[in-house]
């Protein structure tokens, strides 16, 4: 006798998804005449998704160092580069291989539904190949920035609508409280994770470094979450939507980035624009939003007057009239190429002797551009194909969720030029998928369509 234990309905979950296609099969006999166990692996593929996001929000590279992880300190073991949201995201990539039905269902699937993320993955091998057998250099980078992306992006779109609102409020949950605590460090002066260079702590830094680390990370992320928002995504309803992309907007003053905060402003002054235009042409509106509108602008302009009188616009000034000699890096980082051969350019250069350029340069930290840094870390060639698979991936997002997906693609893009972004260990792309998938998937539709969420 063959007793099939789904474990869905035997510890109450309610998941009952066809024995055939949705289970993985074990060889466990207990009977002579029995033939195993049928295994639903869909709950564990759902909650090692949710866990990787959870990992992604709260545990940044700062957080990893001060629970004594040395995840972007000397030192340590290799597996210990990686981040644990890229160990919980390919898990969660397997769970979802089998609830496919195996990996010829999943490649067919992905093909059929997702082509650009194919092409991504695909660019992701040339990458990994030309690090590993080529260069010899660590995986933790290419893990991090591109293979947590990638299964990020099949986890999430196999999610069903419920599963997808629930992981859309926990991320701008966390997103909120990311920006309370901007405000708060700011404010007060205490830091949740002090932050370190080369080893070296920075008592002088004013910027909050909050949940996701990095000054420069937590303004790119909240940019791109208030822009969002503001385009109309998001799983809430006018109101609170424009009460967060102030609230938002705001802490954008004590991250400190500034192209993160001019890009984000002249986003919300063409999106307002436009509105406007269509109010004018007689479109109608509803009178909540209209005092939605109001109450956020009343808040606008009282946050305006705090942070003046508080002197953050001040310190803000001094960061765009002094930068610290950034600009001049940028400019100085071309000077890199020059001491390199032209099959070095082309094809890739020893890594270690680029980043030991990188002082005598003026960026003794990394290269303040992407793109730059890119084909001075992997060579143009590699440089021009995985651009390529990242161009590909980026369609993909704008053919799933619409035109209003470019805004946030191109600040990103834009922000991408002046920081070091992806051509270093960063969690960024990851990031900027997780926040558009989660948003414009559960943006409110009129009443005639269906939203997903």
């Amino acid at each position: 006798m063959t007793i099939p234990v789904r474990f869905g309905q035997v510890f109450g979950l309610g998941i009952d998804l066809g024995m055939a296609s949705r289970a993985f099969q074990l060889p466990v006999s207990y009977r002579v005449d029995s033939t195993g166990f049928a295994i639903d692996v869909r709950p564990f593929a759902v909650g090692l998704t949710v866990l990787s996001v959870l990992a992604l929000f709260l545990l940044s590279g700062q957080m990893l160092n001060l629970l004594g992880i040395p995840y972007d300190a000397t030192g340590g073991s290799p597996l210990f580069k990686i981040h644990p949201a890229s160990y919980l995201s390919v898990l969660a990539l397997m769970a979802w291989v089998v609830v496919d039905g195996g990996l010829g269902a999943f490649l067919g699937r992905s093909w059929r539904d997702s082509p650009g993320l194919m092409v991504l993955f695909l660019a992701i091998g040339l990458l990994a190949f030309q690090v590993i057998f080529v260069q010899k250099t660590p995986i933790s980078q290419v893990t991090d920035n591109f293979v947590l992306t990638a299964c990020l992006f099949a986890g999430l779109l196999r999610l069903n609508p419920g599963e997808l609102r629930l992981v859309a409020l926990l991320v701008q949950g966390i997103l909120a409280l990311n920006s309370l605590l901007g405000y708060a460090e700011g404010l007060s002066g205490f830091r949740l994770t002090p932050l370190y260079v080369n080893g070296e702590l920075l008592s002088w830094e004013w910027r909050a470094t909050a949940l996701l680390g990095h000054p420069l990370m937590n303004a790119m992320t909240t940019a791109l979450c208030l822009v969002s928002l503001a385009l109309g995504a998001g799983p809430f309803r006018t109101g609170p939507r424009l009460a967060l992309v102030v609230f938002h907007f705001g802490a954008l003053f004590f991250f400190g980035g500034r192209t993160a905060i001019v890009l984000s402003a002249a986003a919300l002054f063409a999106i307002a624009a436009v509105t406007g235009a269509r109010l004018l042409l007689g479109r109608r509106f509803p009178l909540p939003v209209a005092a939605a509108a109001i109450l956020a602008a009343t808040l606008l302009v009282i946050g305006s007057i705090l942070v003046v009188d508080g002197g953050l616009v001040d310190r803000l000034i001094g960061r765009f009239i002094n930068d610290d000699g950034s600009a001049m890096a940028r400019v100085a980082m071309l000077s890199i190429f020059r001491d390199m051969s032209w099959p070095e350019v082309v094809f890739g250069p020893d890594v270690l002797a680029v980043k030991a350029m990188l002082p005598r340069i003026g960026t003794p930290v990394a290269i303040e551009s992407a793109y730059i840094g890119f084909v001075a870390y992997y060579g143009g060639f590699v440089t021009l194909f995985f651009l390529m698979g990242l161009a590909a991936f980026f369609a993909e997002l704008v053919r799933r969720f619409g035109a209003p997906v470019l805004l946030p693609l191109g600040i990103y893009f834009l922000i991408s030029t002046a920081v070091s972004s992806f051509s270093t260990k960063s969690l960024e792309l990851a990031l900027l998928t997780t926040l558009i998938i989660t948003a414009f998937a559960c943006r409110p539709q009129p009443p005639e369509r269906s939203s997903p969420c």
